[in-house]
């Protein structure tokens, strides 16, 4: 464009030149070269413009490709991220509510054998419940929760079942035994209606075996 200028400059000074001398006719010549100079130049400023803008569009381009490469990128090892977390969380979770359970459970046996029976642990399969506690008469399946739940419940109608199949002896109890301060009023009712015993406290869930094992003592005695 400065080219342009220049080109308008030098031909305006030369023009009025030329009508100062009265040469119109060479006036009018140098005016239509200056004008086809002028659009040449500013054909060829509009070219180098438009060239310079597309490679400068083609540029911006590649980047937001790179950009958009690179935040997908980001995104995916983010989402891997959170996915990894929430795994590592979630088995954290578990360790942790074996850690609980075995602590619970320790408790519950030391508390049976105070009332003499005996707490033993079950394999998950197949038995699907964490212990069986047992006396002279009684034998009983025990599920440990940290709240207890109607899957809790149906744990131990399975597991019923399951011990039964496989040793040949019917259980005398299934007890849900939770570390919640208090369980839950609907779980309460719940149990009740499949006749498991819901506790909180070792001790009273010991006790209450001891009284259901002599009292099986007493009818097959």
């Amino acid at each position: 464009m400065s080219s342009v200028r220049g080109v308008l400059k030098e031909a305006r000074r030369a023009i009025s030149t030329m009508v100062e001398r009265g040469d119109y006719g060479a006036a009018i010549e140098a005016l239509s070269a200056m004008v086809e100079k002028a659009f040449s130049e500013l054909g060829e400023a509009l070219v180098n413009a438009v060239k310079e803008l597309r490679d400068n569009v083609n540029a911006l381009r590649e980047r937001m490709e790179k950009l958009t490469v690179n935040v997908d990128r980001l995104t995916a090892n983010l989402e891997r991220e959170v996915e990894l977390r929430r795994g590592l969380e979630g088995r954290v979770g578990r360790v942790e509510g074996r850690i609980i359970e075995f602590g619970l459970g320790e408790r519950l046996a030391r508390w049976c054998e105070d009332y003499g029976l005996k707490f033993g642990v079950l394999p998950r399969d197949p038995f699907r419940v964490d212990g069986v506690i047992e006396g002279e008469h009684v034998i009983a399946l025990v599920e440990i929760a940290k709240l207890g739940s109607e899957e809790d419940v149906e744990q131990l109608l399975e597991g019923a079942k399951i011990y039964r199949e496989r040793m040949g002896e019917e259980p005398s109890a299934l007890v849900l035994y939770v570390y919640a301060r208090r369980p839950p009023e609907e779980l309460v009712r719940l149990c009740e209606r499949h006749g498991v015993i819901v506790d909180n406290s070792p001790r009273r869930i010991a006790r209450r075996l001891a009284e259901l094992d002599r009292e099986l003592g007493r009818r097959t005695g």
